[in-house]
């Protein structure tokens, strides 16, 4: 057991934090943290949400590091966080496109789907990506995150990744709702897609340095493109499936 509370440096005299309640012990990402905190959301009301949401916008490495680091009473635990921002995000989209009627302008390019296919990316992205997650933070593991994390630590810093993906979404619906701007364009999702890749850097680059990993730069742009381009291809063989599916 820890002499001193990992949340806030208060000396420990029993199982639990005098000054702020959190575990004397705590243990490191695993599989069990992450099934604990999906039965966790399910039953328990979270505090800390905006202060975790303005954290991850503007210093997501410190907040990734201070939650693996023991550091978690202060913050909103991730998968509820993530499941939380997915609802807001299925809420502002189907106001915005209930209240909206533009006419689907995307076209298929080297850079873009065709409208079917964009179409239903759009109206099951929360979906499509809770099923990629997984596996763009296998390769993010594998390329930069080893031996400095375990695979679950760097899923659970995906969690806080993917959930300013849908914090971003949101935001950019309201603006373009606001301005009369129609999302249903390739400008619109290149302009999304710069964006998250843009933070998504910024992000990676605040958590590694923070654990000194070597050759940072090059590992981070090459778990970045390996990430991607397994991103688009699984995003459009998911959605292939819903279309035949008849979702």
């Amino acid at each position: 057991m820890a002499t001193t509370c990992l949340n806030c440096g208060t000396l420990l005299i029993d199982k639990y934090c005098p000054h702020c309640g959190q575990k004397a012990t705590v243990e490191r990402i695993s599989g069990h943290h992450v099934l604990e905190e999906v039965v966790h959301f399910f039953t328990h009301i979270e505090h800390g949400f905006l202060s975790t949401t303005g954290l991850l916008i503007t210093k997501p490495g410190l907040l990734n590091k201070n939650y693996l680091d023991g550091k978690r009473k202060s913050y909103h635990k991730p998968i509820s966080f993530l499941l939380i921002w997915i609802t807001i995000y299925l809420l502002v989209y189907y106001l915005v496109n209930r209240l909206t009627h533009y006419e689907n302008l995307n076209t298929e390019t080297a850079f873009s789907n065709d409208p079917v296919v964009t179409a239903m990316i759009t109206k099951y992205r929360s979906l499509i990506e809770i099923l990629i997650l997984p596996v763009t933070c296998l390769i993010g593991w594998l390329i930069i995150g080893r031996p400095k994390l375990n695979y679950f630590e760097v899923l659970n810093t995906g969690f806080y990744g993917f959930s300013f993906l849908f914090i971003l979404l949101s935001a950019l619906f309201i603006i373009a709702f606001i301005f009369g701007i129609n999302f249903k364009t390739n400008s619109f999702d290149n302009f999304f897609v710069i964006a998250f890749i843009c933070w998504n850097f910024y992000a990676g680059y605040d958590l590694y340095k923070r654990y000194r990993v070597s050759y940072l730069i090059p590992r981070l742009l090459i778990s970045m493109v390996a990430g991607s381009v397994v991103y688009i291809f699984l995003t459009k063989q998911i959605a292939k499936l819903f279309i035949e599916w008849h979702f």
